[in-house]
This record gives C-alpha cells, sequence and structure tokens, in this order.
C-alpha cells in the first residue's frame, strides 16, 4: 500500500536529483478547462492531472524511452468536517498512466485512478498516521521520507485562489503561479485558479529534467488537446 512504498521510481529519464531549481509558468482559461472536464465526466483536478500526465509522457517518448506509468505524489484532503476551521490533507503516492493514448481516455483513466486513492481505505489510514508522525524522532522521519520520496517521479498540486483581482498598493495582481516543494522529486506542478484562468508553476529540478521548457510545452499541448476533446 501508500504506507510504505518500496519500488523505485519508474521514470529512465529523471533519474538524477540536484539542488539546482527553476521555474516555468502556463496559463490556461478556466472556463474552457472546466467545461471540458464537466462534459466528459470528471473535474478540473481530473483535467489538470491528465494534462500533467501527458506531457510526462510526451517528454519520455520523444527521447525513445516511453513509460506506461509514473508515480505521483499529490495531497488529498481527508477533512470531513466542512464547518471546521483549516485544511487536512495527507500526502498520496499513485501510478498515473502516461502512455501514448486518446485524450479522452486518459481523462477517464485518471478519474478512474483519483477516484479510487480519494476514496480508498489507505487514504483514510494515512491521515491517522500522519498524526502519529509528530511523536516519532526527527531522525527517524526524516529516514523515512528520503526513502518514501525514492519512489515518486513528480507531484502536484491544485490550490484554489481568488476568482476575482486582487491588488497590493492599489496595483492590480497579473498571476499567482505557485512554487510547489520538490521534495526529491523531478518536478512540481501546482495549479492556482485566478481571475478567470488556470495558473500553473511547473518547479523543476533542473539537473532531472534537463529541458523544463520543453515539458512544459508538452504539458500545455495536453491541455489543449483534453480541452478539444472535451468542448
Amino acid at each position: 500500500g501508500q504506507l510504505t512504498v518500496t519500488d523505485h521510481a519508474r521514470s529512465p529519464v529523471w533519474v538524477e536529483r540536484s539542488l539546482r531549481r527553476r521555474l516555468d509558468i502556463l496559463d490556461v482559461p478556466f472556463d474552457d478547462a472546466h467545461e471540458a472536464a464537466r462534459a466528459m465526466g470528471g473535474s478540473l483536478n481530473d483535467l489538470f492531472v491528465a494534462a500533467v500526465a501527458g506531457g510526462a509522457g510526451a517528454y519520455h517518448r520523444r527521447r525513445g524511452l516511453p513509460v506506461d506509468d509514473l508515480r505521483m505524489a499529490m495531497p488529498v484532503s481527508v477533512r470531513q468536517d466542512r464547518t471546521a476551521a483549516g485544511n487536512a490533507f495527507v500526502p498520496t503516492r499513485v501510478l498515473i498512466p502516461v502512455g501514448d493514448m486518446d485524450p479522452r481516455e486518459r481523462f477517464a483513466a485518471v478519474h478512474d485512478v483519483l477516484g479510487r486513492v480519494k476514496g480508498g481505505r489507505t487514504t483514510q489510514a494515512l491521515g491517522a498516521v500522519a498524526g502519529l508522525a509528530n511523536l516519532l524522532p526527527t531522525s527517524l522521519t526524516a529516514r523515512l521520507t528520503r526513502q518514501q520520496v525514492q519512489a515518486v517521479d513528480f507531484a502536484t498540486s491544485n490550490v484554489r485562489a481568488a476568482p476575482f483581482p486582487l491588488f497590493i498598493a492599489g496595483a492590480r495582481i497579473e498571476g499567482t503561479y505557485a512554487l510547489g516543494p520538490i521534495v526529491g522529486t523531478a518536478f512540481n506542478t501546482t495549479m492556482m485558479s485566478y481571475d478567470g484562468s488556470l495558473q500553473i508553476g511547473l518547479h523543476s529540478d533542473a539537473v532531472a529534467v534537463s529541458d523544463p521548457g520543453e515539458l512544459r510545452d508538452d504539458i500545455a499541448l495536453a491541455f489543449e488537446e483534453l480541452i478539444g476533446s472535451g468542448l
């Protein structure tokens, strides 16, 4: 199960790690993405993860090293009391299909995988275990974290921002692009919905991902194909 993944990360391309970082950004129209996801029977997050998966798969195929799936880390909410203040998230790790397939087929596959993760007993168990982690010695917690992160290829996160323009000292905020934590993975793609746009930050390990601009373009194309399939 997810509590102790012993498998290694799946990518034959993103094998090295470093402390060098790079941020690339991407904008996607919120309304088009939301409408397409709904038309295909899923959520905006399903569309987001399917686009990242599609881009990641294309990046590997171009290098002559295709893979069927990659392991993704993603925080999942386990808060059951909607009236409670604050958030309750646990980290999950899941194999996401990245092979060459029709955009609708990929969307359906991702929707199915994420649905099982969010509704599974393992996710609820992880919520309980996360609380116990605070009782463990720091050295043990750090070692366990390093071991588990070695099994992950990339991370994603979906965060809501304001659906209307924000201002600082009278100046309009043009964009909010997240710098999501990499934590030993090849990259973190975090999506924030702000003022009618999905604003995505692709935070990558510059050694693991040798051409992050290319990966960004692959993800952008995957978004276009998914939205075109749904509209």
